[in-house]
């Protein structure tokens, strides 16, 4: 735990209703969060033909969610009416696992730490030929994870239940930010959008701990100069890494 007399500012850019955890652990571990959400979750009505998809789940072999996000608002769409499911719902980390729970649904695949797609995918068999399988995910955002299953013979087909957009500027607090957590590059790049005065001197200053190494590389690119990732993309793998580094930084 920090243990100098100045507060340990951290900026915490999660969505405003996803900020809620990671500022109590920060406090708890006593450092300051400050909430600055540079990403808005917004819902988007389905297709009819991204109904019809819903509408066919339980022809699939998997039903795949990528985020918290997937499964409230894929909820939200249907009415909290669900058709039958496929026995087999995957989910990418425990927070995804839980939200499928919390709505009546049990997760029989859930990836390890890092909680990443790419330990999503050790989940899956190496071939999936005559497989079928839906993706619940939001609008653009990667698409290794897709990709990677239709390469192994999976025949995948994606429904975007939410968007991620641009909050609205409001103004920062005029104080120094020792921290900024990042948990993925829209979330950095929209930042720097947002506070086009302040990015050369957050850049420059501000250490940035991010979900992933690939976050970091993008990070980097963007000429950020202190930048960790975190073990896993989870709010505990984000305070952990500030107090790994705040206790480097004892004397």
């Amino acid at each position: 735990m920090p243990t100098n007399d100045r507060s340990t500012r951290v900026l915490v850019t999660r969505p405003a209703s996803q900020a809620f955890n990671l500022s109590e652990q920060l406090s708890a571990a006593g450092l300051t969060p400050i909430r600055y959400p540079s990403i808005e979750i917004q819902t988007i009505d389905a297709d009819p033909r991204a109904r019809q998809q819903l509408s066919q789940l339980a022809e699939q072999d998997y039903l795949i969610f990528t985020s918290a996000n997937a499964v409230s608002h894929a909820d939200q769409l249907l009415k909290r009416h669900w058709p039958k499911l496929p026995n087999q719902l995957v989910a990418i980390g425990p927070k995804t696992a839980d939200s499928l729970r919390r709505i009546g649904l049990t997760p029989s695949i859930i990836a390890q730490a890092p909680f990443t797609s790419e330990s999503l995918l050790d989940k899956f068999p190496v071939q999936l030929d005559a497989k079928t399988a839906t993706l619940i995910k939001g609008e653009g955002g990667r698409n290794f994870l897709a990709d990677q299953l239709r390469q192994r013979g999976l025949a995948l087909q994606s429904i975007d239940v939410y968007r991620r957009g641009r909050p609205e500027y409001t103004a920062l607090p005029d104080e120094t930010l020792d921290y900024i957590t990042i948990s993925s590059q829209l979330a950095l790049s929209n930042l720097f959008a947002l506070l086009p005065n302040k990015a050369e001197q957050l850049k420059q200053h501000s250490h940035f701990i991010v979900f992933s190494q690939r976050i970091a590389e993008y990070a980097q690119s963007l000429g950020c100069q202190h930048v960790d990732a975190s073990p896993e993309a989870s709010d505990e793998g984000l305070v952990s890494t500030i107090l790994r580094i705040e206790k480097a930084h004892e004397f």
